[in-house]
């Protein structure tokens, strides 16, 4: 009775207050903002019981082990949100049972010019034209490093947006550096082969390009499990 009493008023509270405010204003600065918000909210206790309070929920049915990885529930956050690893320390308490960071690409990326997100309120749905904006491999390595997680992560990798990735040996590289970057870090590692709005489009969506892109990740011997997007 509580639960949907309390789900009815966030409900009612986002829809008549919080969406008119957000669209009124450009959609990159609500995503901003907002994982802004997050990530302050995810450094102090205090908020993050407060978070719980209002949006976790767990039940033993929603629980599963896949590939070797436990999760609390199936819903995940996922690639292209958290694009620095900025939220880890707070989505466990909105109730997320897992999380996607990334995309991250060897070297960092500023992304396409700006604008770049788009709202079609009338499809309920974004249009998203980032081109992997990303502060990089390493840092974001460095940043997780020490960081003890409380619900798996995942590492989305992909090839840096600049024209010196185009060649398939540089792109191959790209990739390696990024994918080597987290071999102590996170659950498991997707290979994102899919961004169509980056410098060379999507070579690896090619079967032998795909094959020799594959051999040199395997080459690297990372212990986590691996996905294909």
């Amino acid at each position: 009775m509580f639960q949907s009493i309390k789900t009815k008023a966030i409900t009612l509270g986002y829809r008549s207050i919080l969406k008119p405010i957000l669209f009124r204003h450009d959609p990159e600065e609500v995503h901003d903002t907002m994982t802004h918000l997050g990530a302050l909210l995810g450094r102090f206790s205090i908020m993050r019981r407060l978070t719980r309070f209002l949006f976790h929920f767990e039940h033993p049915i929603l629980e599963q082990t896949i590939a070797g990885i436990h999760f609390k529930n199936p819903i995940g956050l996922a690639a292209g949100f958290d694009k620095n690893a900025n939220l880890i320390d707070i989505l466990p308490d909105v109730g997320f049972g897992f999380e996607e960071i990334g995309s991250v690409t060897g070297e960092p990326c500023e992304g396409n010019a700006k604008p770049r997100l788009w709202r079609h309120p009338e499809q309920k749905s974004l249009r998203v034209y980032y081109g992997l904006k990303n502060d990089g491999a390493e840092a974001i390595a460095k940043q997780l490093s020490q960081k003890i997680f409380r619900f798996p992560i995942g590492v989305s990798v992909a090839k840096t947006n600049c024209a010196a990735t185009v060649e398939t040996t540089a792109a191959i590289a790209d990739y390696v550096k990024a994918y080597r970057s987290f071999h102590q870090i996170g659950d498991y590692v997707t290979i994102n082969i899919s961004c169509p709005n980056a410098f060379g489009g999507q070579p690896f969506t090619d079967a032998h390009l795909l094959d020799q892109l594959l051999t040199a990740i395997d080459q690297v011997r990372n212990v986590h499990p691996i996905f294909l997007k």
